[in-house]
């Protein structure tokens, strides 16, 4: 979905933000009609005022995500054996390399012997057949078996180091799925970035007590990803390195990130519309956050800075001449030409003609204007052109109709 956001800045270094669906504009404008400055408490104004600002307006693209441990690390013996040991239980945290299991090595250590009791013997020919100026053919195929002895050496070592299973990441054990004197066969692991432990399948391996899977699964806890979607709209905007805004759905604090991948391959969730994976990598060490939490994103495509903008309302245009009333020092108001921006959301942006602070007018629907049971208060506007939060009064009801005016 995309929206724009409003970081308005008036003369007096007031700032304050306010999210401007462009979807909601029947519901901004009709706050206007509440807001009613009163010249004369006895009769119905039809018009209010508000002030031209000078802000900054975001352009963003939402969505909502996942928060996910930015490296996992699913391990299982990479040999079978009889399970001797198990060193840590969920919770615990290990640094990379630290020993998590170990499985018996005895045909382990048989298989090295006779490995290298074969490179002796293949050694011994190829120095036998040397000295004894052996053709050129049977000194390239015993060279060639040492090399395969040397090979198959070197391979279980490997094994009887692989007895040992330890954690390729320093993290947090998330899962332990094996237990002392259960059978495991050789299988494989593997580390990925924001995985989902419950659900990836960057390892496999067998287990006799708990069949495929991973049998200890290492997460950071300090480092996130947000795992998030877009439509192919909004996909076009998208680039890798921009800024995010991540809001926990428990009402955490919000946290910051940049995009760091953008999925080129379509899913389809089910809905018939077709999304593409993002993944926003969180900046820097968080509290407050866990792996599988919900977070509401906003990425920030594009930012316009010292924008001067006035209420879409204020401005008419009429044979090609675009104008706003502005209000003189004694009040008059006085019809002041200007030139005109881009839009945002309710707001339109003034490129030149007035500037920051000047007051001008805003017409209000028909039949919403003030008076009634605010006889005889001062007149109320939005300073700086902002709509007040927590809603509208009740009395009289929320005005129905969007305001006329904007651009012609």
């Amino acid at each position: 979905m995309f929206r724009v956001r409003l970081l308005p800045k008036s003369r007096r270094a007031r700032r304050a933000t306010v999210l401007l669906a462009t979807t909601a504009l029947g519901v901004a404008v009709a706050g206007a009609a509440w807001a009613v400055s009163q010249d004369d408490p006895a009769s119905t104004s039809s018009t209010t005022t508000a002030e031209a600002t000078v802000g900054t307006y975001e352009e963003t693209v939402t969505s909502t995500g996942t928060f996910q441990p930015a490296e996992t690390a699913e391990l299982s013996f990479a040999v079978g054996g009889e399970v001797l040991s198990v060193d840590v239980t969920e919770g615990d945290v290990v640094t990379a390399g630290q020993a998590l299991a170990t499985v018996g090595t005895e045909t382990l250590e048989a298989e090295l012997d006779a490995a290298e009791a074969t490179l002796d013997a293949a050694q011994e020919r190829l120095d036998s057949d040397t000295d004894a100026d052996a053709a050129d053919t049977q000194l390239a195929a015993d060279e060639a078996s040492v090399a395969a002895a040397e090979s198959r050496v070197a391979q279980a070592e490997e094994a009887l180091d692989d007895a040992t299973l330890t954690s390729t990441i320093a993290g947090t054990v998330a899962s332990v799925d094996i237990a002392v004197g259960d059978e495991v066969g050789g299988g494989s692991s593997g580390t990925t970035g924001g995985s989902d432990p419950s659900t990836s399948s960057s390892s496999s391996s067998s287990s006799a007590a708990s069949g495929t899977g991973a049998q200890v699964t290492v997460i950071t806890t300090d480092a996130f990803v947000v795992e998030t979607s877009v439509g192919s709209v909004d996909l076009a905007r998208l680039q890798q390195g921009l800024q995010a805004e991540l809001t926990p759905s428990d009402g955490g604090d919000v946290v910051y990130g940049t995009v760091s991948s953008i999925g080129l391959v379509a899913s389809d969730a089910g809905s018939g519309t077709a999304t593409f994976p993002v993944e926003i990598a969180v900046t820097g060490a968080v509290e407050g956050v866990y792996a599988g939490g919900s977070a509401d994103v906003s990425i920030i495509v594009e930012q316009h800075t010292d924008v001067l903008t006035v209420p879409s309302a204020a401005v008419t245009t009429t044979d090609g001449a675009t104008t706003v009333t502005v209000v003189a020092d004694d009040g008059a108001h006085v019809e002041t030409p200007v030139e005109i921006g881009a839009a945002f959301g309710v707001q339109t942006e003034i490129v030149s003609g007035i500037e920051a602070g000047d007051e001008v007018v805003v017409p209000l629907p028909a039949g919403r204007g003030g008076g009634g049971d605010d006889e005889g208060e001062p007149g109320i506007r939005f300073p700086g052109g902002d709509f007040p939060g927590g809603g509208f009064p009740g009395e009289g009801g929320g005005p129905g109709g969007v305001p006329g005016g904007g651009q012609g």
